[in-house]
C-alpha cells in the first residue's frame, strides 16, 4: 500500500514538472515573437522615416535651385546704370563693379530680373594712359546678380553700348520739350476761330490729340540721333543707335555716346578682361549714372 501511494505521488510530481516545462516553453516563445514583431516595426518606422525625409529634402533642394536659377538667354539686353564712378588711373584689378537694371526684364511675359536689381561684377584690367602707355583701358567683367530675397546667382554680359548720364538726361528733356509743343499745337488746333461750329472743335481736338500721340509713341521707341550731346561729334566711330526719350539706350546701340574719346574695343574684348572701354587721348573715367547697354551672354561662361 505505502508502495502504491508513493509510484502516485512520484507520477504526479513528473505530471506537474512537465507542465511547469510547457508553460515556460511558451512564454519563451510569445517573448520571442513579440520581440520580433517589435524589431520589425521599428526598422520598418526607420525606413519610412528615412524616405520621407529623403523626400522632403530632395523637395528643399528642387526648391532652393529653382529660386537660384533664372531663365535668362543669351543676347537678351538690359538697360542699366553705373552705382559707383569708374576711373582707370585711381581703379585696380579685383575692385567692385555695381549696375542697377532700369527696367523689368521679362521672359514669357514673366518678369526675371526686377526694375532696381543689383549686377555686380569686378575691374579685370585697369591702366592708365602714361609711362608711354598709348591708351588708357578699363576692363569690366560681370559676375552675378543679387535677386530680390538677397540670393545671389551667375550672371554673365557684354557692354554693347555707353552713354553718359548728361546725354539722357537732355534725351528726356528733348522729349518733354517736343510733347510740349505738340500739345501747344494740339490746343491752337481746337480752338474756335471765326464762329466755327461745335462739331469742328471737336473734330480738330481729336486730330491734334491722335497728333500727339503719334509723337509720343514714336519719341519713346526710337533713338534720338541728331541735337543735343548726341550728334556726330560725340559719338565713338562706328557707333550705330541712340538714346530714346525716356534716356535708356535703344537695344540695337553699340558703341559710345556723349563720351568723347572714349569707345568701346570688341576686338580686345575677353572672358577673362571682359568688355573693355579704352581712350587714346585721356584716361577712361566713368561717372555714378553712366548708361550701359547690356547684352547676355552663355551664362556660366
Amino acid at each position: 500500500m505505502k508502495r502504491t501511494l508513493s509510484l502516485l505521488a512520484i507520477g504526479l510530481m513528473g505530471a506537474c514538472t512537465a507542465a511547469a516545462q510547457s508553460t515556460a516553453s511558451a512564454q519563451a516563445a510569445a517573448s520571442a515573437n513579440s520581440n520580433t514583431a517589435v524589431q520589425a516595426n521599428t526598422s520598418g518606422a526607420k525606413g519610412s522615416g528615412s524616405g520621407s525625409a529623403t523626400a522632403s529634402s530632395s523637395a528643399v533642394a528642387g526648391t532652393a535651385a529653382g529660386e537660384n536659377s533664372i531663365n535668362l538667354p543669351a543676347g537678351t539686353k538690359i538697360n542699366a546704370s553705373l552705382a559707383t564712378s569708374l576711373d582707370a588711373k585711381r581703379s585696380k584689378a579685383g575692385d567692385d563693379v555695381e549696375v542697377r537694371t532700369e527696367e523689368d526684364i521679362k521672359q514669357d511675359g514673366k518678369v526675371i530680373l526686377k526694375k532696381g536689381t543689383h549686377l555686380v561684377g569686378h575691374v579685370a584690367l585697369a591702366q592708365a594712359r602714361a609711362n608711354g602707355q598709348t591708351q588708357s583701358q578699363l576692363g569690366i567683367v560681370f559676375d552675378y546678380a543679387v535677386l530680390k530675397n538677397g540670393r545671389q546667382i551667375p550672371f554673365n554680359a557684354s557692354i554693347q553700348a555707353l552713354a553718359s548720364a548728361q546725354s539722357a538726361l537732355a534725351a528726356s528733356t528733348g522729349a518733354d520739350q517736343r510733347m510740349a509743343t505738340a500739345g501747344g499745337m494740339g490746343a491752337e488746333r481746337g480752338t474756335t476761330r471765326g464762329g466755327l461750329v461745335g462739331g469742328v472743335t471737336s473734330t480738330a481736338n481729336a486730330t491734334a490729340g491722335a497728333t500727339t500721340g503719334a509723337v509720343m509713341n514714336t519719341a519713346s521707341s526710337t533713338a534720338i540721333n541728331a541735337g543735343g550731346s548726341l550728334d556726330a561729334a560725340t559719338r565713338s566711330s562706328g557707333a550705330v543707335g541712340g538714346l530714346t526719350s525716356t534716356g535708356r539706350l535703344a537695344t540695337n546701340s553699340s558703341g559710345v555716346f556723349g563720351l568723347d574719346g572714349v569707345s568701346l574695343d570688341t576686338a580686345a574684348s575677353t572672358a577673362t578682361q571682359g568688355s573693355m572701354i579704352v581712350s587714346a587721348t585721356k584716361n577712361v573715367h566713368l561717372d555714378s549714372g553712366t548708361h550701359l547697354l547690356l547684352r547676355t551672354n552663355v551664362q556660366g561662361q
